[in-house]
């Protein structure tokens, strides 16, 4: 709605009969394609129009509900009515519950496996001692498998921590571990539920209840079943699952394990130690195109870490993630820049990405908000330490976490890798080409964004210090070679965005511009490998110390004397 005024209306969402708050509700103004969660408490926020509206909210178990503006009312509670409509047609045998057994498998029988892609919103908050000490707040693009998280790739992220002692605590790896849970396929990384285990197993393992059934508003059948393990309880999850008995097919779940030893997190630092974990989750699932799919999943865990950088210390951490997938017709344009390997968590793809004010100012995705902007009074209050100023050299807290963060250019600092011996990676193998022994890799970092009529392009030359080595005597010749490549690629981004802000306004011709200048840098940057042979070739170093020279300004020729 391009120039159009909207207001916020905000309000709680409640349960009619017990009148307790129903967190992660969806609200959806229909009119304006936009939505957001409720908070744990209860509270949304959400932009409107005019009173004519039509904003719905919804949650497995409850009646939809259809809210009614009223002009210039601006805060609203609405009740929402939990789905009980007895099925009259069902007749069940109060002992016999191999209905329960059969319809469990019967939901892992007939599991989807399409593959779909969706926005998804990331938020998590740690606690110790009732007191925040975390803020994790991301944008990706998700890719799901039937009702599992397949991948997460990264849009946008900002982090804050707050001191505790002067130390810092981070949840490094919570949204690759949602990747890592699987609902039908056991993991040693996670308790078991219903689902993973073969008909014979489930019946020894866990007892089955009828917690409630009704009718959804299609007229299929729901049942609401109890699980509980028999046995070995910290290697079992219990809770309750929401299944639609007419598609044989899982709406909700809810998975809770108290002092657990099967969990997917680490320590931060290797003389740390997690001495339990109690996970509470809950999953919920919806259908996309005749397919049932991961819709959200509220990950919350409790555990016992003890720190000992200094003294040994133990404390609570409690940690409330939620990854929620809201829009499966568009994507968001991922940022240019390749992430290497499986394991790179979160803080590290923070660290690696300029923080983007024009998105975390614009952006009007689905989100969550409280009635005080908990999240944006943390980013900011002065004592948090943010992604903005985290990981520089300065920081305490990016040198907590990262010995070698990610470099952005800049013509003030220059590059000095740490010096390595001769012996490193076999450099003295006669066996082992020098070319072999060492890799410089710097990437050029490219976002697009745009909210109504303005396109907010970001770049940045990054210096990957994870895919970086050099496995061959260290001198000043080193250094000035170094640098001057990498400046090479600060000239060839200020390239790229040049052309893409006098050519482009759209995405198709940006990525196409991106494309071609990188396949040229690619030839480019390997003609200055080959040319200069690691700094000892001096007339060719001095040809390419004169364009840096030129485009930037800087003499590293001078800064190093390499050829002195």
């Amino acid at each position: 709605m391009v120039g159009q005024e909207l207001v916020d209306i905000e309000g709680r969402i409640l349960d009619e009969e017990t009148r307790e708050p129903i967190a992660y509700a969806n609200v959806y103004n229909k009119d304006l394609n936009r939505g957001t969660l409720s908070h744990s408490d209860g509270f949304f926020r959400l932009a409107v129009r005019d009173a004519s509206d039509r904003i719905s909210i919804s949650f497995i178990g409850y009646e939809e509900y259809v809210m009614q503006l009223e002009p210039g009312k601006q805060v609203y509670t609405v009740y929402l009515k939990e789905s009980t409509i007895e099925l009259a047609e069902v007749t069940i045998r109060p002992k016999d519950d191999s209905y329960l057994y059969n319809l469990i498998r019967s939901c892992k029988s007939s599991q989807s496996r399409a593959e779909n892609s969706s926005k998804a919103y990331f938020e998590l908050k740690s606690y110790t001692d009732g007191e925040q000490i975390e803020l994790v707040e991301s944008y990706f693009n998700v890719d799901v498998r039937g009702y599992d998280v397949d991948d997460l790739h990264m849009k946008a992220g900002r982090l804050a921590l707050m001191p505790m002692k002067k130390q810092f605590f981070g949840s490094l790896g919570s949204s690759r571990a949602i990747i890592m849970l699987s609902l039908f396929n056991k993991s040693n990384y996670f308790p078991i539920n219903p689902f993973q285990l073969s008909h014979y197993k489930l019946k020894r393992t866990f007892y089955l209840s009828l917690d409630n059934k009704f009718l959804n508003e299609v007229g299929d059948s729901i049942f609401v079943v109890d699980y509980m393990p028999k046995a070995n309880i910290g290697e079992y999850f219990e809770g309750k699952v929401w299944i639609n008995a007419t598609q044989k097919s899982i709406l909700k779940i809810t998975m809770n394990c108290v002092d657990t030893d099967r969990h997917p997190f680490l320590p931060i630092f290797p003389h740390d130690e997690i001495l339990g974990l109690s996970f509470n989750i809950t999953q919920t699932f919806n259908g996309v195109d005749g397919d049932v799919v991961f819709n959200h999943i509220d990950l919350i865990y409790e555990m016992d870490y003890v720190r000992r950088r200094y003294d040994e210390e133990n404390i609570v951490v409690r940690t409330e993630a939620i990854l929620y997938a809201y829009d499966y017709d568009q994507a968001f344009f991922i940022p240019k820049f390749k992430f290497y390997g499986y394991d790179i968590d979160d803080y590290r793809k923070i660290s690696a990405m300029p923080y983007n004010e024009f998105f975390w100012k614009y952006n009007d995705e689905y989100g969550i908000n409280d009635s005080l902007n908990s999240n944006e009074l943390f980013f900011s209050d002065e004592l948090t330490m943010t992604n903005t100023t985290m990981f520089t050299n300065e920081s305490p807290a990016g040198r907590s976490f990262y010995e070698h963060p990610y470099i952005k250019w800049s013509e003030e600092d220059r590059i000095k890798l740490r010096a390595t011996t001769g012996d490193a990676a076999g450099s003295n193998d006669p066996m082992t080409f020098k070319s072999e022994a060492y890799k410089l890799a710097i990437q050029i970092y490219l976002d697009v964004n745009s909210y109504q009529d303005s396109l907010d392009i970001v770049t940045a030359t990054i210096f990957d210090p994870y895919e970086t080595f050099y496995n061959l005597t260290m001198d000043e010749s080193t250094y000035c070679f170094i640098n001057i490549y990498f400046d090479l690629f600060e000239i060839k981004r200020r390239e790229i965005e040049q052309n893409i802000r006098d050519n482009c306004d759209h995405e198709d011709c940006i990525k196409a511009i991106y494309d071609e200048l990188i396949d040229q840098l690619e030839m480019e940057s390997q003609a200055y490998l080959k040319a200069v042979q690691r700094g000892t070739n001096e007339k060719a170093m001095r040809e390419y110390n004169s364009i840096v020279l030129r485009a930037l300004g800087i003499d590293n020729i001078q800064l190093f004397k390499p050829f002195e």
